[in-house]
């Protein structure tokens, strides 16, 4: 069988060779993406960082304990804020050896990151941190960059601290680590700028540094976790990476499956009369299956091999492209290693096979009578087991989109809505042939009122149905996919924008930079501008419990002083009252209080991020909103944290551009911006849909290449096949120009019915999710990129006429009439 499969596969090379492109380059995009999906999964520790290299870390208490709410198991939760060490505390550790005093505090070097942090020099011997360029800081206005520039070094570079800004000089830059964005100082400079302690190094043994520092975390071994400032390893900066890895993969995966369905359905149409000799020479239906498979699965395996290598080259670029674009940061680093590549090229053979399923089954359906068949156009091009499987897709393509009404949220990312137009063009793909007549009957009918050649053109698209569906279908993917993942990013930034503009009543806003905040005494300078109402939100994150300390959940929350809240913002409510928020109220969405299992008027306790605890009353829930799982405490929960954004509602009758330039000045030399609200939310919106166009032209990019390759791949193997045809039509006095016209006509008209199912499977996506986003904005500006769309049915339309002139123009070389004379 395999020597049988190996001789078919040699004999229609012609036929295989585009399923070959499409598997290998399918299979080479799915092994990038695992490898980047396993490079994100190794480079985030799990271990200690910063203190990988500390014996003993001694800080306050770093743990929240709270037992599990199903099983009532001890659960242990970090202290994101833990306060500074006593300075008795400090001392007694001193006298137990050698120690290190750690201090943290916020730093940041002009046009550097939001989230850098400043330390003393002292607490880089702990630290993976060793120095790339010049030396360490021994002077006050001296400093170390971490993960710096080289040729930072020698320059006096402007730093945010401390509430202003100074001038430091860059005498040495450190290797970039994963784990933070550091500026080192001199210990002294440290100490003035920082005089709190937030963790000692200790060297001693650790019972005598337990004894000397009685009531406070003693951490060693993997227990130093607790006391890293991210926890999770790097996790939360290769969000964006894992997800785009992983849309990629999915989107490369269905359409690859696709891809090789509609090959190999082709390719199996084609050989009928070839298999039915099979049959008739006492080949079993099984034999036939197994013989159609043999030849995927040798195919796949060549294929698979050659896409493992071109993975495997295209990991750097990727890793490039990765980092210049932000979305992953800038020790990503994605490395050859060969649990992926074998995982692709398994991949690779699973979807030949899974391509090939139902295909083979037909195959072995034959009939030995097929044999003596001249013609092959008008069969039945649809097998039930299709058609099943397209309606099971569409309804759940539908129920998927129904059910984003009731969590408006999934329509507002594309990696939650992915499903829906997946699905749903997934589903008009396969039923491609099914709906395709009656479109073609409306796309045609002009042609039956233009004369005989035009007539003919309608005629053999009608005819050749299964020809002809095999290169709508591709057009269907493309336009499909097109216009669902164009629109999406467009019309979930304007939903956002609306949702968001109807939430606030702030004027302007004051915003610092990414990862930085703003220190607490510019926000004091903030609220006392006249003429204006300021609501300083810091933020945090809650670890509610019930009775016997039962974990409940953790939530995301604003802490705000409420009358303030009030002024700026105007919430939907849906059940409870913002009156009722106050210092011991607590204000959060509705689908998270679902979640946890919570109404207005429950009694919870918060463990606050510096680990103490306060009981608080749900006052209010809010309804579905862009701001997404949030909830509001009192300012009087702020736990030690700073601002990262105050919103200000001009008064009444006040100057607002003299307000304008009174919180500017507030904020002077603060890693902070002041903004219209209005121009803060476009510009907001405008970053967010760069970002998820991005992401939505990289996973169509991949869609359409295949598109267009299933597309030419068919009509290379349709032209051999329409020797005998066309010869008859230069019989009928037809020249070999008018002959091509007539191909390039019929896949013109199968092009643009194909655009139409495309059209139609895109407004199904468009339809679910506008009705979903309209359960979160009344009112917004829902736009379609026609010209988008439109071109790519043009890119469609040219390269599916081209590829077919030209392959009917190769094939048909010769006088046509001795095609017909040498029975071809």
């Amino acid at each position: 069988m395999v020597r049988l499969a190996l001789a078919t596969v040699r004999a229609r090379a012609v036929s295989f060779a585009g399923a070959f492109v499409a598997l290998a380059l399918g299979v080479g995009v799915i092994a990038m993406m695992i490898l980047a999906l396993w490079a994100v999964g190794t480079s985030v520790k799990s271990g200690p960082q910063r203190y990988a290299d500390a014996p003993t870390v001694v800080t306050e208490p770093v743990v929240y304990r709270l037992t599990d709410g199903d099983d009532g198991d001890p659960r242990e939760f970090p202290i994101t804020r833990p306060g500074d060490l006593p300075a008795a505390t400090v001392t007694a550790l001193a006298k137990t050896g050698r120690t290190v005093e750690d201090r943290s505090f916020p730093a940041r070097v002009a046009d550097g990151p939001g989230d850098q942090v400043g330390h003393a020099w002292s607490a880089a011997a702990f630290t993976p941190y060793e120095l790339a360029e010049g030396r360490a800081p021994r002077a006050a206005d001296e400093i170390v960059v971490g993960g710096g520039d080289p040729s930072l070094v020698g320059d006096t570079v402007e730093v945010f601290v401390a509430g202003g800004v100074r001038h430091y000089k860059v005498v040495g830059v450190t290797e970039l680590v994963r784990f933070e964005n550091a500026v080192f100082f001199t210990d002294a400079e440290a100490r003035r700028l920082s005089p709190g302690v937030q963790a000692v190094v200790a060297y001693g043994a650790p019972d005598r540094v337990r004894a000397a520092a009685p009531g406070t975390s003693v951490l060693t071994g993997d227990d130093r976790l607790f006391a890293e400032v991210d926890q999770e390893g790097g996790r939360e900066q290769l969000l964006d990476a894992e997800g785009m890895a992983g849309t990629s993969l999915m989107i490369v995966a269905f359409v690859a499956v696709f891809v090789l369905v509609a090959t190999f359905a082709f390719v199996v149409d084609q050989r009928r009369r070839e298999l039915a000799l099979f049959r008739s020479i006492g080949a079993t239906p099984g034999q036939v299956r197994r013989m159609v498979i043999t030849e995927a699965l040798l195919l796949a395996a060549f294929a698979s091999a050659v896409g493992c290598a071109i993975g495997s080259q295209g990991t750097a670029p990727l890793q490039h492209f990765m980092i210049d674009q932000g979305i992953a940061p800038g020790w990503f680093e994605i490395g050859f290693v060969w649990p992926p590549l074998i995982i692709a090229f398994a991949v690779g053979l699973f979807t030949a096979l899974v391509g090939t399923a139902a295909v083979s089954w037909k195959a072995g359906r034959v009939k030995p009578a097929e044999a003596l068949r001249e013609a092959t156009g008008k069969r039945r091009v649809l097998a039930p087991f299709r058609i099943l499987t397209g309606l099971v897709l569409l309804a759940l393509g539908l129920q998927q989109g129904a059910s984003a009404m009731n969590n408006p949220l999934t329509a507002m990312s594309m990696q939650s809505f992915f499903p829906v137009p997946v699905l749903i063009v997934g589903a008009c793909a396969l039923l491609t042939p099914l709906l395709l007549r009656p479109v073609l009957f409306l796309a045609s009918w002009p042609l039956s009122r233009l004369g005989a050649g035009a007539m003919i053109v309608r005629e053999g698209v009608l005819f050749a149905s299964r020809r002809t569906s095999s290169v709508a279908a591709p057009v269907v993917i493309a336009i499909g996919l097109g216009g669902a993942l164009l629109t999406a990013p467009l019309a979930a930034g304007a939903a956002g924008n609306a949702d968001l503009q109807a939430q606030t009543r702030a004027d302007f806003t004051v915003v610092a930079d990414d990862g930085a905040t703003i220190s607490p005494a510019a926000a004091q300078k903030v609220r006392e501008v006249p003429g204006a109402e300021a609501a300083v939100l810091t933020f945090g994150e809650l670890r509610l419990s019930g009775e016997h300390k039962r974990y409940i959940g953790t939530l995301s929350t604003w802490a705000v002083d409420p009358s303030a809240l009030a002024a700026t913002q105007a919430l939907k409510v849906d059940s409870g009252s913002l009156d009722r928020f106050g210092s011991d109220q607590l204000v959060l969405d509705k689908a998270t209080a679902d979640e946890f299992g919570m109404k207005v008027g429950d009694k919870v306790t918060a463990g606050l991020p510096d680990g103490t605890t306060t009981n608080l009353t749900v006052a209010a829930l809010t309804g579905a909103s862009v701001l997404g799982e949030r909830g509001y405490v009192s300012a009087d929960h702020a736990a030690g944290g700073e601002p990262s954004r105050i919103d200000v509602k001009v008064d009444e009758g006040a100057d607002a551009a003299a307000v304008a330039a009174a919180l500017r000045k507030a904020v002077a030399g603060q890693p902070a911006e002041v903004a219209p609200m209005d121009e803060y939310l476009d510009r907001m919106r405008a970053e967010k849909q760069d970002q998820a166009q991005l992401a939505t032209r990289i996973v169509f990019g991949l869609a359409m290449g295949y598109a267009l390759l299933s597309l030419a791949n068919t009509l290379v193997m349709a032209a051999p096949g329409r020797r005998r045809e066309l010869a008859g039509l230069n019989l009928t006095g037809a020249t070999r120009r008018e002959t091509l016209k007539f191909v390039g006509a019929e896949t013109a008209v199968a092009v643009v019915a194909g655009g139409v199912l495309g059209a139609i499977a895109a407004g199904l996506v468009i339809v679910a999710q506008r009705a979903a986003l309209t359960e979160l904005a009344d009112h917004f500006a829902f736009s379609v990129p026609w010209a988008s769309i439109a071109g790519i049915g043009a890119v469609c339309g040219v390269v599916a006429v081209v590829v077919a002139v030209v392959a009917t123009r190769f094939f048909l070389r010769g006088r046509l009439l001795d095609l017909v004379g040498k029975g071809e």
